[in-house]
């Protein structure tokens, strides 16, 4: 450019000098003209120039122009392209999606003309191509119904959709149920351009469904006309419950329509009180998740209804129970004819027991009489001889005294009588001297004796007091031990039973003395019969030839150390009873308890009971025993040797004549203890 600007000043400079240069002859004029000749058509050339310049920058812009023109439309040809491309591939995913619907999908041009159909068209129609079904007969061959067909065609040319149920048929002439949605194409004008339908074959939910309404028809005739009580009640979102219908036959029973009770709750059918009842089965129902039966007495129109009740849970696809369906059969004649049958069981039972008990009674009345009498004479009839040589034991000892006195006076007379010495040595004086204090003492302690056992037997039969008294308890434990000394004291075969005696400072007790001695007896006796059973069964662990440890009155006795104590009567048995015993409690604590034992414990509690506890550590009893053990003639010994009365009797005389009770706790292999508890007083 700055080359070009200089070109265009020189011919003015050049014009200026040559127009400024004065002439002085021809010959320059001609020369200052020629110069300027050349001055112009420098100018005209600089002027040809300027108007190239310029048409080159008008090209040059022209052409600018016109490449972003073509730019410009290059990209709008690519946005195309590729807008062409989208819409292909978005017609291929249609055509994919219509091929592969289950629908059968046909469409039709502005005229009428079938024009395309997917796989599922074919299938339904019978037909593989579009020509096929235009052979067939295109449209209108299809429906059963030509009205209807008719209908469909202007309801779409309309422009409007058909949208319902409809019978056709295929080429084969099969006969189907089809849902059908038929609808027009529009161009971007809103002019029809064809119309498309959508064909679903519902042949066989059609059938189902026809089959389903006579399964509901015959379930609902068996619902109204069944004779048991069927309900219904929903379960909501939140809970509760709240009834949908019920048959006839509930209808008949309650009084009300199924109308009537929908939607009320069971607090508003069979009131408050028993519909917190009936509200929590249903609760447990729902809880269990499966059916549950039970039985309810409820209240309809004043009559009380027994009933036998069903529940089944219904659960939808969630597994959600929304439904409970009830059945319920009418129980109440058999709960009457069974309560009717219990109670003539009960008046039989009662009247048996009261028979079994009269007949007990009548029989160890008969026989605690007789008893009672026989104790009362031996006593008597001992207890005068008794006195009679216990009251002149005193008068004989003292003249035996004196004689004993005057022979040793004679003895130390120094010139005694030859008679006398010759008495003294043939009676063996001195032998006397020794031994006749010794008889006597001999003879007061068995007179002594026989007061005690005398005393005892009075004590125990207690003839003189039929009355309820207050006495000693412990007098009469001590009676009924006198009189089963015999049975306690050691035999060849076994070693002496201990008793053990835990008796608490009680006060006078108010009872029936005879009645409770008799018990006494009876749980005494069964201990006793107990421990022989127990040292005759090698499950109480006795076994000959070994040796352990004796306890005798808080001393232990080892080995060899053990003759001579007298257990048993015989040393050579004295292993027998040295054998410990793993299978046996011991009623003594704190000891190791080697022979046969009884144990007897007395208090008197702070709600002022007597507690007398008889404990032995025999086998036990097992609990099939001891179930029974209080029944009338219940026994387990030999015929002969128990009546199965004595148990039985002592519970009565606890429980009714002294207002206690009479228990016993056992186990097998743990011994056996019973539990007599009394009130201290009667009042």
């Amino acid at each position: 450019m700055e080359k070009d600007n200089k070109t265009n000043e020189f011919p003015n400079q050049l014009w200026e000098l040559v127009s400024t240069c004065p002439v002085k002859n021809q010959q320059e004029n001609v020369s200052i003209a020629f110069l300027l000749q050349i001055v112009n058509d420098i100018k005209k050339l600089q002027r040809t120039h300027e108007a190239l310049q310029q048409a080159y920058a008008q090209l040059e812009r022209q052409v600018e122009e016109r490449t972003q023109e073509l730019i410009k439309t290059n990209e709008a040809l690519q946005a195309e392209i590729a807008q062409r491309q989208q819409v292909e591939a978005e017609l291929m995913l249609y055509k994919q999606a219509v091929e592969s619907s289950s629908d059968a999908i046909g469409i039709a041009d502005a005229a009428g003309n079938h024009i395309y159909q997917n796989s599922a068209f074919s299938k339904l129609y019978e037909c593989e191509t579009v020509q096929d079904f235009m052979k067939f007969g295109g449209f209108s061959a299809v429906f059963t119904n030509s009205a209807v067909a008719k209908e469909i065609w202007q309801v779409t040319i309309s422009g409007k959709s058909w949208i319902g149920e409809v019978e056709q048929k295929s080429a084969s002439g099969r006969i189907m149920q089809t849902f059908l949605r038929s609808y027009s194409l529009k161009d971007s004008t809103g002019q029809n351009v064809g119309f498309v339908g959508a064909i679903t074959d519902i042949t066989e939910g059609k059938l189902a469904e026809v089959q389903l309404q006579e399964k509901e028809q015959f379930l609902r005739t068996v619902y109204e006309g069944s004779e048991h009580l069927i309900f219904v009640v929903d379960v909501l979102e939140d809970g509760d419950f709240r009834f949908a219908d019920w048959n006839l036959a509930t209808e008949r029973v309650v009084g009300l329509s199924g109308a009537q009770v929908k939607d009320k709750t069971p607090e508003d059918i069979v009131g408050v009180v028993n519909g917190a009842a009936v509200r929590q089965r249903y609760k447990t129902c729902l809880k269990a998740g499966k059916a549950i039966t039970y039985e309810e007495c409820l209240n309809f129109q004043g009559e009380e209804i027994w009933s036998l009740t069903t529940i089944n849970p219904l659960k939808d696809c969630k597994g959600r129970i929304y439904r409970l369906v009830g059945t319920t059969v009418d129980i109440t004649e058999r709960i009457r004819a069974e309560t009717q049958l219990k109670q003539q069981a009960e008046d039989l039972a009662k009247a048996l027991n009261e028979l079994q008990q009269t007949q007990m009674q009548l029989v160890q009345s008969e026989k605690m009489s007789g008893l009672g009498q026989l104790v009362a004479g031996v006593a008597h009839e001992i207890n005068n001889p008794v006195n009679f040589i216990y009251g002149n034991l005193a008068h004989a000892n003292d003249y035996i005294q004196d004689l004993v006195g005057f022979i040793r006076y004679q003895q130390l007379h120094p010139h005694p009588i030859s008679e006398i010495e010759e008495l003294a040595a043939e009676i063996d004086l001195e032998f006397l001297i020794e031994d006749l204090p010794k008889l006597l003492n001999s003879m007061k302690i068995g007179a002594q004796r026989i007061r005690e056992i005398v005393l005892s037997l009075r004590n125990f039969s207690r003839m003189d007091e039929a009355d309820m008294k207050e006495v000693n308890i412990h007098e009469g434990i001590d009676s009924t031990l006198m009189i089963l000394e015999h049975r306690i004291k050691a035999t060849p075969n076994r070693p002496a039973i201990q008793i053990i005696k835990e008796y608490s400072n009680l006060p006078l007790v108010e009872c029936y003395a005879g009645q409770l001695n008799q018990v006494f007896m009876n749980i005494l006796a069964n201990a006793i019969d107990a421990l022989e059973e127990a040292m005759g069964n090698a499950e109480w662990g006795i076994e000959s030839g070994e040796m352990g440890r004796l306890v005798l009155s808080g001393a232990e006795v080892w080995g060899d150390e053990a003759e001579g104590q007298g257990v048993g009567g015989k040393v050579e048995n004295l292993p027998l009873f040295l054998v410990p015993m793993p299978n046996a409690q011991c009623p003594m604590p704190n000891a190791l308890c080697l022979i046969p034992t009884i144990r007897i414990h007395t208090e008197l509690t702070r709600e002022k009971q007597v507690v007398i506890r008889i404990a032995d550590n025999g086998l036990g009893i097992p609990k099939q025993v001891k179930q029974r053990l209080f029944d009338p003639f219940f026994s387990t010994k030999p015929i002969g040797k128990g009546t199965g009365m004595g148990l039985s009797i002592s519970y009565q005389i606890i429980s009714q004549k002294h207002g206690g009770s009479l228990e016993c706790i056992s186990q097998p292999g743990s011994g056996a203890e019973f539990v007599v508890t009394i009130p201290l007083s009667q009042k």
